[in-house]
């Protein structure tokens, strides 16, 4: 997309700190935040080489190099240092050795080299678990590499330029190098003095593309960068300071005016980013699989994508609503469409509605802001939520009402085929159950399932293979249901006692239990121990996978049924038919999990992502479209914190659809 369709009307706001244009190493120790990120430096010995740390993102110990064109330039300069800044040293030299009364500046560009968002910053702007992005300088062959340019001349930016005298260049040095410690490396490049048109060699530090700090995605996607931009704080304030007071700067000159709108995304980013800071809530987490549908929200974004629709590696995303405080309490993933669900029962849904499956007729509205806006579900104050194939259910809070709609073909919205609407765009509440009130909700390829306030069991929808009750509802002679979840043609539920109950097709073992013919429509129990207690249930289209904790408060998972894609990961393609301890060589914990349709992820202890199973479009994030016989961690992007709030509230949860995986962190319940 052409810069010149990210332009908006230019607005004032306040902003903060970070030094985005100098790094090196320095021998002494340092304090820095608990995750950051960096470039290394080639070091002149092996005992000084710094190390990558992979948790702070930062290079950890090490020397600066003496660099041999640093000390031509300072010989060349009688001992006095020539200095090129284009980030913070714009509008902040800070309060050391460049706020000396000796030390003076004077307006200077770089030519051949753009102003580039694309550096990651967890030590000053953002943390490692939500990183902020500072600005480096590219060669514009380095930005041709990542995204096209609309200009063939070549780039002009922006700076000042420092005139250090000799007896603060060490001093001036030793700062920089540990104020720069995200990723900048030392060159010595040529820049124009704007004053008297001379050309100067001067220092420069710069991130470049092979260093780990480097940022392609948001380089490529503005309001993607933007939104980061927005709400990103780090230990040197927030991360939409350092922008609009760089914007700021650009803007009191002219000429660095006329140019930040030729050759620079500052002014762009800026307008953005303060658009979103008034009209809009972001909530950020990582996606991967199909996004045929658009249920990543990645429809737009053009970095760190694979050709096509098919995303193979967890992938920043982010969803924008109107703005309002009120944080995510969960995650989940349909057939082909997405949701998230806030504290305040708030309900958004996106992706794939050809049926109505997000409770909306299709259309595309207008908005100012950078990324269209999702608007929650109309009128509903959503309690409970579960995505089927091509179907949504929703209960109300409070009054435990039941809601659906979607696909209708095989009365799985509304309990009866319609022939003359086979599809239900706007949520109704289902007549037939009018007078019930419902704690649980369950949606599968083609039927549905709730539980009432009083334990009884419910089913509707396509019954064909005995995935729905006989009966018009049903609960354990001493005992009642809990939780239930549907399948591709078969249902499991939960009851009180930690006990599993099982009905529909059993072609697969995916009942867990012994069946005479290949399906049972009477739910039946599956013998696990009296030693086992389950805690929650969740099924694919054709497996089952439990979570059970014993006396001892071990938990383990336990699952049957369909394979042969490694549903199960049990390193082989067998159906199993018996309950069978899944996952004993995974070392942590596993806090929850998820099936998508012929898949299992987890999440660790240690909030890693895992997963197995069928994966063609990449939907186990492992960077592969071959199916996973045993577990293989998710690769790619982190998952962030939510902005604005503390870690210890929060939880990382996954939700895993037909072919696509979200991971997102939401306030704790």
């Amino acid at each position: 997309m052409p810069a010149s369709q990210y332009l908006f009307p230019r607005f004032v706001l306040i902003v903060a700190t970070l030094p985005a244009l100098i790094f090196c190493w320095t021998n002494h120790h340092h304090h820095h935040h608990p995750l950051s990120t960096t470039r290394q430096m080639q070091p002149t010995t092996e005992e000084g080489t710094p190390v990558w740390d992979p948790v702070a993102q930062i290079y950890v110990g090490g020397i600066v190099p003496e660099h041999a064109a640093v000390q031509e330039l300072i010989e060349q300069n009688q001992g006095c240092l020539r200095l090129f800044g284009y980030g913070s040293l714009c509008w902040n030299p800070g309060a050391g050795a460049l706020a000396h009364a000796s030390v003076h500046h004077r307006p200077a560009k770089a030519r051949g080299y753009r102003r580039c968002w694309a550096q990651k910053s967890t030590d000053h702007r953002g943390v490692p678990s939500f990183p902020g992005i500072v600005c480096t300088l590219l060669k514009d062959q380095e930005v041709r590499q990542l995204r096209s340019l609309d200009y063939d001349s070549p780039t002009f930016t922006e700076g000042l330029v420092y005139e250090v005298p000799s007896e603060l260049v060490d001093e001036c040095l030793a700062e920089l190098d540990f104020r720069e410690k995200g990723g900048y490396a030392r060159d010595v490049i040529d820049v124009i003095d704007d004053q008297t048109g001379d050309v100067l060699q001067a220092l420069l530090y710069r991130g470049t593309l092979d260093n780990p700090a480097i940022w392609p995605r948001v380089l490529r996607d503005l309001p993607f960068a933007a939104a980061v931009l927005s709400v990103a704080v780090g230990p040197s304030g927030t991360n939409h300071e350092y922008l609009h007071q760089l914007d700021a700067f650009l803007e009191s000159s002219t000429a660095a005016s006329q140019m930040e709108q030729l050759f620079d995304d500052t002014y762009i980013l800026s307008s953005m980013t303060k658009t979103f800071q008034r009209d809009a809530t972001l909530f950020f987490f990582v996606a991967a699989g199909s996004n045929q549908h658009n249920q990543l929200l990645l429809k737009d974004a053009v970095g760190d994508l694979h050709q096509g629709e098919d995303v193979y590696f967890m992938t920043e995303s982010v969803l924008c609503i109107s703005r309002r405080s009120d944080p995510s309490t969960g995650i989940y993933a349909g057939g082909g469409h997405s949701a998230l669900l806030t504290q305040e029962g708030r309900l958004y849904l996106w992706g794939w509605n050809e049926h109505g499956q997000l409770g909306m007729t299709p259309g595309v509205s207008d908005s100012p802001l950078p990324i269209r806006p999702i608007q929650p579900l109309a009128q509903i104050v959503v309690d409970k939520v579960a995505l089927g194939f091509s179907h949504t259910l929703v209960l109300e809070r409070g009054t435990g009402k039941l809601f659906a709609f979607g696909d209708n073909s095989r009365g799985q919205v509304n309990g009866q085929i319609d022939k003359k609407s086979l599809s239900i765009f706007e949520a109704k509440e289902i007549a037939l159950y009018k007078n019930d009130m419902f704690k649980e909700v369950a949606a599968g390829l083609f039927h549905s399932a709730c539980v009432t306030k009083d334990g009884q069991l419910i089913t509707f929808g396509c019954r064909k293979f005995g995935q729905c009750l006989e009966g018009s509802s049903w609960t354990p002679s001493d005992s009642s249901i809990l939780q239930v979840v549907c399948g591709r043609r078969h249902t499991v539920a939960l009851d009180e006692k930690g006990r599993v109950w099982t009905f529909g097709d059993n072609q697969y073992g995916q009942l867990g239990r012994e069946t005479r013919n290949k399906a049972d429509p009477s739910p039946g129990l599956v013998e696990m121990g009296s030693t086992w207690r389950v805690q929650t249930i969740h099924c694919g289209w054709s497996h089952t996978v439990v979570l059970a904790q014993n006396d001892d408060n071990q938990t383990v998972v336990w699952g049957w049924g369909r394979n042969d894609k490694g549903q199960l990961g049990l390193a082989d393609t067998s159906c199993v038919t018996r309950p069978t301890y899944l996952f004993q060589d995974h070392s942590a914990a596993i806090e929850s999990l998820d099936c998508g349709s012929e898949s299992t992820v987890l999440v660790d202890a240690k909030d890693r992502i895992w997963g197995c199973g069928w994966n063609e479009h990449g939907n186990l994030a492992n960077g592969s479209t071959d199916d996973a016989h045993q577990l293989t961690q998710a690769l790619g992007a982190l998952v962030p914190l939510i902005p604005g709030y503390p870690e210890d509230i929060s939880r990382l949860r996954v939700a895993a659809g037909g072919a696509h995986v979200i991971a997102m962190r939401v306030v704790s319940s």
